[in-house]
């Protein structure tokens, strides 16, 4: 990793609120996020995956990266997660409450183009803002990409859950999944089903209108999103300006110490406006 010469870091705040308004129902809710002032450009986003918070090892590592590198950083929790407050449980979360808190973290606490991070399902709504606020992207770095996956898991919990429990989810119910990595939360059909609509359509070549730089990085060992996902959006989204990299035997995460020298550097390569 480089050091172009910051002279010098900047403290990050201590977790701050930001609240929102829900477009749908008018409910208050407010996010909990963390925001490093740095002197260079862009400023970075990351906007966090299925369940993940802004404690998670990645973006507690980027906040140390920008701390050094002199980057604005902002990172976050998402509804229902972390330190963010409201009346909406974690078990009636949904991907449209997860899209309009990364729209608002993104107009309302950062100042001109950024570099956006999605990492996992973060990458799957970076996109979604990407064409409805082209100017806030300059540059845009998706990690372990999980796209379009609403089919794939309602068809893997009808397959392979008992029949008592499809029951109690066709009926709208909810049951505790005990993730390795993230421990306990609630999953739903109704949480997929809604995920629906937002689906990117990547079918036609070059379709998608993402034209800022786009970078990926994916492990071939990834069991939460196949890293062929990736390979769609290489082709799908219209930038040319777009560039893959796999990561042989390397699961999802991407958050051991070699795995973030990777993002790290390829980080500083996208704001020196180099090619990888």
């Amino acid at each position: 990793m480089t050091d172009r010469g910051y002279d010098g870091p900047n403290e990050e705040t201590l977790t701050e609120f930001l609240n929102v308004t829900d477009r749908i129902t008018g409910e208050k809710r407010s996010l909990a996020y963390k925001k490093i002032l740095g002197k260079r450009s862009p400023g970075i986003i990351f906007i966090p995956g299925f369940m993940g918070t802004k404690y998670d090892i990645k973006p507690t590592a980027l906040a140390k990266f920008c701390l050094q590198q002199g980057f604005s950083f902002v990172r976050y929790d998402a509804t229902a997660l972390g330190e963010s407050k409201g009346t909406i449980e974690l078990k009636d979360a949904r991907f449209s409450h997860w899209l309009q808190d990364a729209e608002e973290v993104l107009l309302y606490l950062t100042e001109g183009p950024q570099l956006v991070i999605g990492s996992s399902m973060g990458a799957w709504i970076a996109a979604c803002l990407a064409r409805k606020h082209p100017k806030k992207f300059g540059k845009l770095l998706l990690l372990a990409p999980s796209i379009n996956f609403s089919n794939y898991y309602l068809d893997r919990m009808r397959n392979r859950a008992p029949a008592v429990l499809v029951e109690i989810l066709d009926k709208g119910g909810h049951y505790e999944y005990n993730d390795p990595k993230y421990g306990p939360y609630p999953l739903s059909f109704r949480v997929f089903e809604e995920m629906i609509p937002y689906e990117l359509d990547l079918d036609q070549e070059g379709g998608y209108p993402i034209k800022c730089p786009v970078r990926i990085i994916h492990g071939t060992q990834d069991t939460y999103s196949p890293f062929e996902n990736s390979l769609k959006l290489l082709k799908g989204l219209q930038t040319n300006d777009i560039q893959l990299l796999y990561l042989k035997g390397v699961d999802h995460h991407l958050d051991s110490p070699s795995n973030l020298e990777i993002v790290f550097d390829t980080i500083l390569k996208m704001t020196n406006d180099s090619k990888l």
